[in-house]
């Protein structure tokens, strides 16, 4: 019998070939096509095909179905590297995934270009699905990723922004195509609506266990196991939970001076404020918690191996290093 491992790895060796055959075999567009390969090759976890995939089994164990949901994974890899290519040209970022990002080694106009043709090749995946309803879902998180990013850019540098204004800007970045990538595969195996729900609320506690700890790591990691700059987060005014953590805690003298720090973009300082009032800790538990959530919520599905992994990607999304 086939093993779950064996299954899923195949089904992203199949989704790693749809990624090579989008961005090659085009001499019109080979400097392009070689520009956005180099970015999805760069050492993507591929968590997202992961979820996508895992989600599909743990709904339909049926290996010889899964062409579909394999161009819908490879679908939603496309959609999150083009938004990470407009990112990294947003906040000016010079490294992603350890290696030069596109704005750095092409420019930025040549960075926004590919971007905008990885878009292009998200959709065409998309035809070989042939179900309007993931059209529109795919829309309705690109809609979502660019509102989310103009909330960042609106909230920066304020430091009086509510948790919840934090969590409404992560979900805009980053929940929203973690919620695409777990329903999708319930929507294309046309299942119920309570049970394409349960699987966007496991999908958006992911994403936010999985932001939560990236903002963690940019305070506790360093440059070479990250794979960008640390204190990317400080100096481009993002205030994330453990620097509003660490705004609520202190007392109005030390409050101060933490601003200060703050706005003198002095990381030594500010890590020091956000050490010694446990906002990491307090951070990593919101991240666990969420974890919990995402799990709760898909809790009615039957037992199996797909089950677990799920459980395990939550709890590997709130636990991560890197």
């Amino acid at each position: 019998m086939i093993s779950q491992k064996e299954i899923i790895k195949t089904s992203l060796d199949k989704v790693e070939k749809i990624l090579s055959n989008l961005l090659t075999g085009s001499d019109m567009e080979e400097h392009v096509n070689s520009m956005c390969l180099s970015v999805v090759k760069a050492g993507g976890k591929r968590i997202r095909p992961k979820l996508a995939l895992a989600s599909f089994y743990a709904l339909n164990q049926k290996p010889e179905q899964n062409e579909l949901v394999e161009y819908f994974a490879a679908s939603c890899e496309l959609l999150h590297t083009a938004s990470l290519v407009h990112d990294d040209v947003i906040d000016k970022a010079t490294i992603r995934r350890g290696v030069k990002t596109l704005n750095e080694t092409d420019g930025n106009h040549a960075a926004v270009l590919a971007g905008d043709y990885l878009f292009t090749k998200c959709f065409l995946c998309l035809n070989n699905i042939k179900k309007p309803e993931i059209f529109t879902e795919i829309n309705n998180t690109l809609a979502t990723l660019v509102s989310g990013e103009l909330a960042q850019l609106k909230n920066q540098n304020k430091l009086n922004i509510s948790i919840d204004d934090y969590l409404q800007t992560i979900y805009s970045k980053t929940g929203a195509l973690f919620e695409l990538a777990t329903s999708g595969s319930a929507i294309i195996l046309e299942c119920d609506e309570n049970t394409v729900n349960a699987f966007k609320e496991y999908g958006k506690q992911l994403g936010i266990a999985f932001q939560v700890a990236d903002d963690i790591l940019d305070y506790s990691s360093d440059n070479e196991i990250l794979g960008k700059s640390v204190g990317e987060d400080l100096i481009d005014g993002r205030v994330t939970l453990p620097l509003i953590y660490a705004l609520q805690s202190v007392d109005n003298s030390d409050r101060s001076d933490l601003e200060n720090a703050i706005k003198d973009g002095n990381f030594m300082k500010v890590l020091d404020y956000i050490v010694k009032t446990g906002s990491l800790e307090k951070s990593h538990q919101f991240a666990l918690n969420a974890a919990k959530n995402a799990k709760k919520a898909i809790g009615f599905l039957d037992d199996s191996e797909y089950k677990d992994l799920l459980f395990s990607l939550a709890d590997k999304a709130a636990n991560r290093d890197k």
